[in-house]
């Protein structure tokens, strides 16, 4: 399965190379955003993760994902996104199989202040649904998935260090953080969600700062770390860190990161593992309804 994958994922990139000549990412001033692999970044716009695989190890046994995510722009600033996860757990001498419950995410993204682009500050509003009851009855049954749903107001971040010193300036953070409603709190809990990561652009660095004679490849790399934090009202608070590299190509993006317990509490659930994920731009080759928004106008009001 992993070798169908990867020929999957190499005609892929060799037939959005050949097609596009453009980069889609959420970008202010000289700075670009990433695509991240925990936590969302803070643009918008018609990008498809397919597949994003995780793997991790739990106490005595594993447990694997295999999952999708597709956005689509409704206008050039607000998108409709779906995302599910085929799940799989292995331990306790039993086996789990099956999906999770779909998640609806509306997104609208306040454009970059293009009298001040050297801040690089961009910011985006959100609201995440979980569908109660369209995961696996097995899955849910055995608690591995939420029997209940929740809503999530979001705010989601990304700044630049532009105006910084040139050793500092590659850097840049991203965030998100929200506030999970349950349906049902009793059973599940509300819970503040708060996730952040920090990178270093290499193609900032070559295009911005100062060009390095490397690797054309190697100018491509963004290294990073993520940490992302779940506290309920009631219980222990979880999280994990991923240190890890992204790999960005005109039409697609390449993210390998290893995924570490933060708490106490993760550490009792699971073990280090590790997620890969491929991201395709599809705004940069389809010029076609997949490519470009279903309404030409900005909600700002602005370009």
């Amino acid at each position: 399965m992993f070798r169908t994958l990867a020929a999957l994922i190499a005609v892929l990139t060799c037939m959005l190379t050949i097609r596009a000549t453009a980069q889609a990412h959420v970008a202010c001033g000289d700075r670009v955003f990433p695509t991240t692999l925990t936590l969302d970044d803070p643009g918008v716009g018609d990008e498809v993760s397919l597949p994003t695989l995780a793997w991790t190890p739990t106490p005595g046994g594993q447990s694997n994902s295999y999952g999708f995510e597709w956005d689509k722009s409704i206008t050039e600033d607000l998108t409709f996104g779906i995302d599910d996860d085929y799940l799989t757990q292995r331990g306790g001498g039993q086996h789990l199989a099956g999906w999770d419950n779909v998640e609806l995410t509306l997104k609208d993204q306040h454009p970059c202040n293009n009298d001040k682009p050297h801040q690089e500050f961009v910011w985006s509003v959100g609201l995440v649904r979980e569908i109660p009851g369209t995961g696996s009855r097995q899955l849910r049954n055995a608690g591995a998935i939420d029997d209940v749903g929740n809503t999530s107001p979001t705010f989601y971040f990304g700044k630049g260090f532009g105006t910084a010193s040139p050793y500092l300036r590659p850097f840049a953070i991203t965030g998100e953080i929200s506030r999970s409603f349950s349906d049902t709190p009793s059973a599940d809990p509300n819970a503040w969600n708060y996730a952040m990561s920090l990178q270093y652009s290499m193609p900032y660095l070559q295009q911005n700062v100062k060009a390095q004679n490397i690797t054309p490849w190697f100018t491509r790399l963004t290294p990073l770390v993520e940490v992302s934090f779940t506290s309920p009202d009631q219980g222990t608070p979880t999280g994990t860190i991923a240190p890890g590299l992204l790999y960005d190509a005109p039409t697609w993006q390449l993210g390998f990161e290893t995924v570490f317990p933060a708490t106490k509490a993760t550490s009792q659930q699971q073990g280090a593992g590790f997620i890969l994920q491929y991201h395709v731009f599809l705004d940069t080759f389809y010029k076609s309804w997949f490519g470009k928004p279903l309404v030409k106008t900005n909600l700002w009001g602005k370009q």
